[in-house]
């Protein structure tokens, strides 16, 4: 898979930013990082593809994720029924 390379311009504002994120060695890694961080949380890539798109194993990329704070599975009212009711039928109760 060949990769298309842009140059953007940052403002020299984000940088103290940039230089304070934990992961990444590079700003420009660093900056792929978030980006594909804000692909997963504005649901433009799923977890697989913003882990590939930062360069990280989907692991990798999940516990950065949760060293941050922000949740990578969305565990709805419905998904919490649904297990009780399997948990129940596998237990024998009714």
């Amino acid at each position: 898979m060949s990769v298309k390379q842009f140059q953007v311009a940052i403002p020299n504002e984000f940088m103290p930013f940039i230089q304070q994120l934990k992961d990444g060695d590079t700003p420009d890694e660093k900056v792929t990082l978030s980006l594909a961080i804000g692909m997963f949380l504005a649901k433009q890539a799923t977890l697989a593809k913003a882990a590939e798109l930062a360069k990280r194993t989907i692991w990798e990329f999940s516990e950065i994720l949760k060293s941050l704070g922000i949740s990578w599975g969305e565990y709805t009212e419905e998904s919490l029924l649904m297990d009780d009711l399997t948990l129940s039928k596998l237990a024998g109760f009714k």
